[in-house]
């Protein structure tokens, strides 16, 4: 009969992580390009969505993809401002570097 043997290694140093602090203008930027993207894709499924209701009302896939896309934008949006709402938290201010 085999009998199993446990061989335990010796634990690894792990280093903290080093978590580099941004300052509130660098998140505040972020959310700038952030909302410009995510603005910039909306209008653009708007009027994809405006133009497919005039030409093909009955498209139920082609306008419940639009819908979904639009739904994935916001979310994707929404996820990126909440953790630049946390980086915010722990953000430098202007002038105490």
């Amino acid at each position: 009969m085999h009998s199993a043997t446990i061989i335990q290694f010796p634990a690894t140093k792990q280093s903290p992580a080093q978590t580099s602090s941004k300052t509130v203008q660098q998140v505040g930027e972020e959310a700038l390009a952030q909302t410009k993207g995510a603005h910039r894709d909306l209008c653009t499924f708007r009027s994809d969505l405006s133009l497919m209701i005039n030409e093909t009302p009955q498209d139920r896939r082609a306008i419940s993809a639009l819908i979904v896309a639009i739904h994935e934008t916001l979310t994707n949006a929404d996820i990126a401002l909440v953790k630049m709402l946390q980086q915010m938290e722990t953000a430098t201010p202007a002038g105490a570097l």
